[in-house]
């Protein structure tokens, strides 16, 4: 029997598809310290940028957009309730928002 990493160790991420026509232009913000710890619950495939991330923190939800692989110019979305955020990382996720 082998022993390997975990099963996430190796999970990439989804890819990110071109914006659909009439995509949802969100607004991007610098990222402020605004709680001591973060957890990033899911992320995009990193082979292609921008990046993004799905965080939550201090009890609200966020996106996270990191444009080069740097984290110099990573942006965040507004923090929200989860209902809204997951609703907005699925519109990430399918084009229909960027």
């Amino acid at each position: 029997m082998s022993v390997g990493p975990p099963p996430h160790f190796n999970y990439h991420g989804p890819h990110v598809p071109a914006a659909r026509t009439g995509a949802v232009r969100l607004e991007w913000s610098p990222i402020l310290p605004r709680a001591d710890r973060l957890r990033v619950r899911d992320h995009t495939c990193s082979c292609r940028y921008p990046m993004f991330e799905f965080c939550t923190a201090g009890g609200l939800w966020f996106v996270r957009r990191h444009p080069v692989k740097a984290l110099a110019g990573i942006l965040e979305s507004a923090w929200m309730p989860a209902r809204a955020a997951q609703d907005l990382w699925l519109q990430i996720l399918s084009g229909e928002a960027q």
